[in-house]
Formats: C-alpha cells, sequence, structure tokens
C-alpha cells in the first residue's frame, strides 16, 4: 500500500536553497492509536510557493501536474514573481521556453491542497515519500526509504 499524507498534519516544512530541496514532516494522529509520522522529500526544486500557513496545517493531498499545465495554470504568478524579485529562477523570465527547460530537467509541478491552513505548490524533479520515526532526522539510516 502506498503511504498518504491525506489528514496528515503539517508538522513542520524545510527549504535547503543550495541543496535545492523542501522537505514536509507530517503526522497521522488518531486517538488511542499510535501516531503515523510521514515525511516528504522533494529534490531538484526549481521554485515553490507556500501560503495561508496557519500553524496548525492539515493536507487533504499532493497531486503532481505536468509542467505544461502547471505553467498554464500558474504562470502569471510566476510571472509576477520573477519581476519583482527574480524569483523563482532565471528559467521564469521567458515562460515561452520555460517548459523545454524544465522538462530537459526532468521536472514536474506538485500541488499542495489542504483541509485548513497551508497550500501551494513545488516544481521539482523529483519526490519521495517515506516513513519516518519522531525524532530521527530524514537523512539518518533509521528513517528509511520507498
Amino acid at each position: 500500500m502506498a503511504l498518504s499524507i491525506h489528514d496528515n498534519e503539517l508538522i513542520s516544512y524545510e527549504v535547503q536553497c543550495e541543496a535545492r530541496t523542501i522537505m514536509l514532516r507530517t503526522e497521522y494522529r488518531v486517538k488511542n492509536e499510535p501516531t503515523e509520522f510521514t515525511n516528504v522529500i522533494f529534490k531538484g526544486v526549481q521554485g515553490y510557493h507556500f501560503e495561508n500557513d496557519a500553524f496548525g496545517n492539515i493536507i487533504s493531498g499532493l497531486e503532481p501536474m505536468p509542467v505544461e499545465q502547471f505553467l498554464a495554470e500558474y504562470g502569471a504568478e510566476i510571472s509576477e514573481s520573477y519581476h519583482m524579485g527574480g524569483a523563482p529562477g532565471p528559467w521564469a523570465a521567458d515562460l515561452g521556453t520555460a517548459p523545454v527547460y524544465l522538462g530537459e530537467q526532468g521536472v514536474q509541478g506538485f500541488i499542495l491542497y489542504s483541509s485548513y491552513g497551508l497550500s501551494g505548490w513545488i516544481l521539482a524533479r523529483e519526490i519521495s515519500v517515506f516513513p519516518a520515526q519522531q525524532g530521527v532526522p530524514a537523512d539518518h539510516p533509521q528513517a528509511g526509504t520507498l
């Protein structure tokens, strides 16, 4: 069975700029049951946007989206962000050629939906969803990977 983060609480997220990674740490809590710890790591991040952090966020889903569809939906936001501050990167200067560049990099879009709080998107080359142990860093051998 594939791991799910549906209805998980987002405990923290970490953006490592130089490494171009984002980690989401989540917990699924049910009364009188052991807490399930699940982490999500995005690698090869080309851009992201999170909003509405409620400091008690509940994830409803995380869906992949092809780059072409992603840029059609979020292109105006990306273009404005690029013109205001240079983010998310030089590829955003010309959204006409961005699908080719991002495609060559193996990048796809991921949409983060929430029932409550934080939502947004990530453009990344790779995603990993894996069980984690409380208090064990994601890069520790005991964290495990799928």
